[in-house]
C-alpha cells in the first residue's frame, strides 16, 4: 500500500508507460495483420476495422464504418451469416464459416470468418472477428476436384474395358469349356470318370455364374437405363440374396433426374460400403436409404455389424482403408461431404450429403 501521495503518483505514471506501451503493441498487431479484423455492434454495424479489411474489399475506412455487414457479404451467405450470429447470442463460442466478400469493384472474394461476441459486465455488446482470404486453398481444392474427377472417370472407363473382356473372352471361354466337358461326359462310360467331370462341370458353371456377378457388378447399364433409386434396388436384391445379409433400400422412385456423375459417385459409394459390410462386418441387416430435399441428395448406408475404430482406420495408411478413401474420393468429385462413423461394437453408417444445382 502506497501512502506517500509523491509515491502514489509515481506509480500511476509508471502505470500508465506499462499500459500505452502495450496499448502500442495492439495496435500495430492490429493494423498489420494480414487478415481482416472487425468489430460491429450488436445491430450489425461495423464499428472498428484494420487496414487489411480496407485492402480485401476495396473499400476505404469511412465507407466500411457503420454500414451493416450484410453490405459486405455474398447474398447467398447472409442466412449462414446470421445463424451464426444468432447462435453466439445463445452460447458463448467461436464460430467459423466460409462466404464471399463482396468487393468495391464488385468482385467476390472466397473468405472464411471466424467470430466472437464481446463482452461487458456479463453483457453482450458487440462482434469481433477476423477475415481470411482463402483464394489459394479453394483453388487448390478446385484442382484437387478435378483430378478426382478425371481419375474416376479413368476408373470408370477401365471397369468398363474389364466387364467386356470378362463377358467376351472369359465367359465365352468358360461356356466352350463346360460344352465340351458336358460332352466328353455324355460319352464316357466310366462311372468315375463321369462323376469327375460332373464335378468339373458344376465347378465351370459356378466360375461362370461369378464372372456374370463380377461383370454386372462393373457395368453401369442398370444405372442408365433404371435411374439411381431402382439399380440400387436391384443391387441390393442380388446383394442380399449372395451374402445372405437381410438388406433394403428406402427411396421414393420418383425422385427426378439426377447428373449423371452424381449418380455414378452413389451407386460406387454403395457398392463399397455394402462390400466392406459383406467382408468384415459380420452384420446380419443393412439399410440404403436415399432422399432428395432441398436441393440437397442424402445417401445413408447402415449396417448392424461389429464396427471398427473409423478415425484411426482413416488416420492410419492401413491398406484396409483404401475403399474408405476411395469413397472419400468420389465425394470430393462430386463436391459432397461424406462422414464415415463406427466404433467398435455400434455397426457402420456410411453418410453422403450431394449439393445439387
Amino acid at each position: 500500500m502506497i501512502k506517500d501521495p509523491q509515491q502514489a503518483t509515481l506509480a500511476e505514471d509508471s502505470q500508465t508507460k506499462i499500459e500505452r506501451p502495450s496499448e502500442g503493441r495492439y495496435q500495430e498487431l492490429f493494423e498489420n495483420c494480414r487478415d481482416a479484423i472487425y468489430v460491429h455492434d450488436l445491430s450489425g454495424r461495423y464499428t472498428l476495422v484494420n487496414r487489411a479489411a480496407e485492402e480485401l474489399s476495396g473499400y476505404t475506412r469511412d465507407e466500411i464504418l457503420g454500414r451493416h455487414y450484410s453490405n459486405f457479404v455474398a447474398p447467398r451467405h447472409l442466412k449462414e451469416a446470421r445463424e451464426k450470429f444468432c447462435l453466439k447470442l445463445d452460447v458463448p463460442i467461436e464460430t467459423t464459416y466460409e462466404a464471399e466478400v463482396v468487393c468495391k469493384d464488385g468482385a467476390r472474394i472466397p473468405v472464411e470468418i471466424s467470430s466472437r461476441m464481446i463482452y461487458e459486465n456479463g453483457e453482450a455488446v458487440g462482434v469481433q472477428g477476423t477475415v481470411r482470404d482463402i483464394t489459394d486453398r479453394k483453388r487448390a481444392q478446385d484442382i484437387l476436384q478435378m483430378y478426382s474427377h478425371r481419375l474416376i472417370e479413368a476408373q470408370e472407363a477401365e471397369r468398363q474395358t474389364i466387364a467386356r473382356e470378362l463377358d467376351d473372352e472369359i465367359g465365352n471361354t468358360l461356356s466352350e469349356l463346360q460344352l465340351k466337358l458336358s460332352s466328353i461326359q455324355n460319352e464316357t462310360e466310366t462311372s468315375q470318370l463321369h462323376s469327375q467331370l460332373a464335378e468339373a462341370i458344376d465347378k465351370v458353371e459356378e466360375t461362370l455364374m461369378r464372372v456374370s456377378d463380377l461383370s454386372q457388378d462393373l457395368r453401369t447399364s442398370q444405372l442408365e437405363e433404371l435411374g439411381l433409386v431402382a439399380a440400387l434396388r436391384w443391387y441390393v436384391a442380388r446383394y442380399a440374396k449372395r451374402n445372405r445379409i437381410a438388406a433394403e433400400v428406402i427411396g421414393d422412385l420418383a425422385m427426378g433426374s439426377l447428373p449423371h456423375d452424381v449418380e455414378m459417385a452413389c451407386f460406387r459409394i454403395t457398392q463399397e460400403a455394402l462390400a466392406n459390410t459383406a467382408r468384415h462386418a459380420r452384420a446380419t441387416r443393412v439399410t440404403v436409404h436415399l432422399e432428395r430435399s432441398k436441393g440437397q441428395l442424402n445417401l445413408a448406408v447402415h449396417d448392424n455389424g461389429i464396427g471398427f475404430n473409423s478415425r484411426k482406420l482413416l488416420d492410419g495408411f492401413s491398406a484396409r482403408a483404401s475403399g474408405l478413401r476411395g469413397m472419400q474420393e468420389r465425394a470430393l468429385a462430386i463436391k459432397a461431404q461424406i462422414e464415415i462413423i463406427s466404433k467398435p461394437g455400434s455397426g457402420t453408417d456410411i453418410i453422403l450429403d450431394v449439393p445439387l444445382g
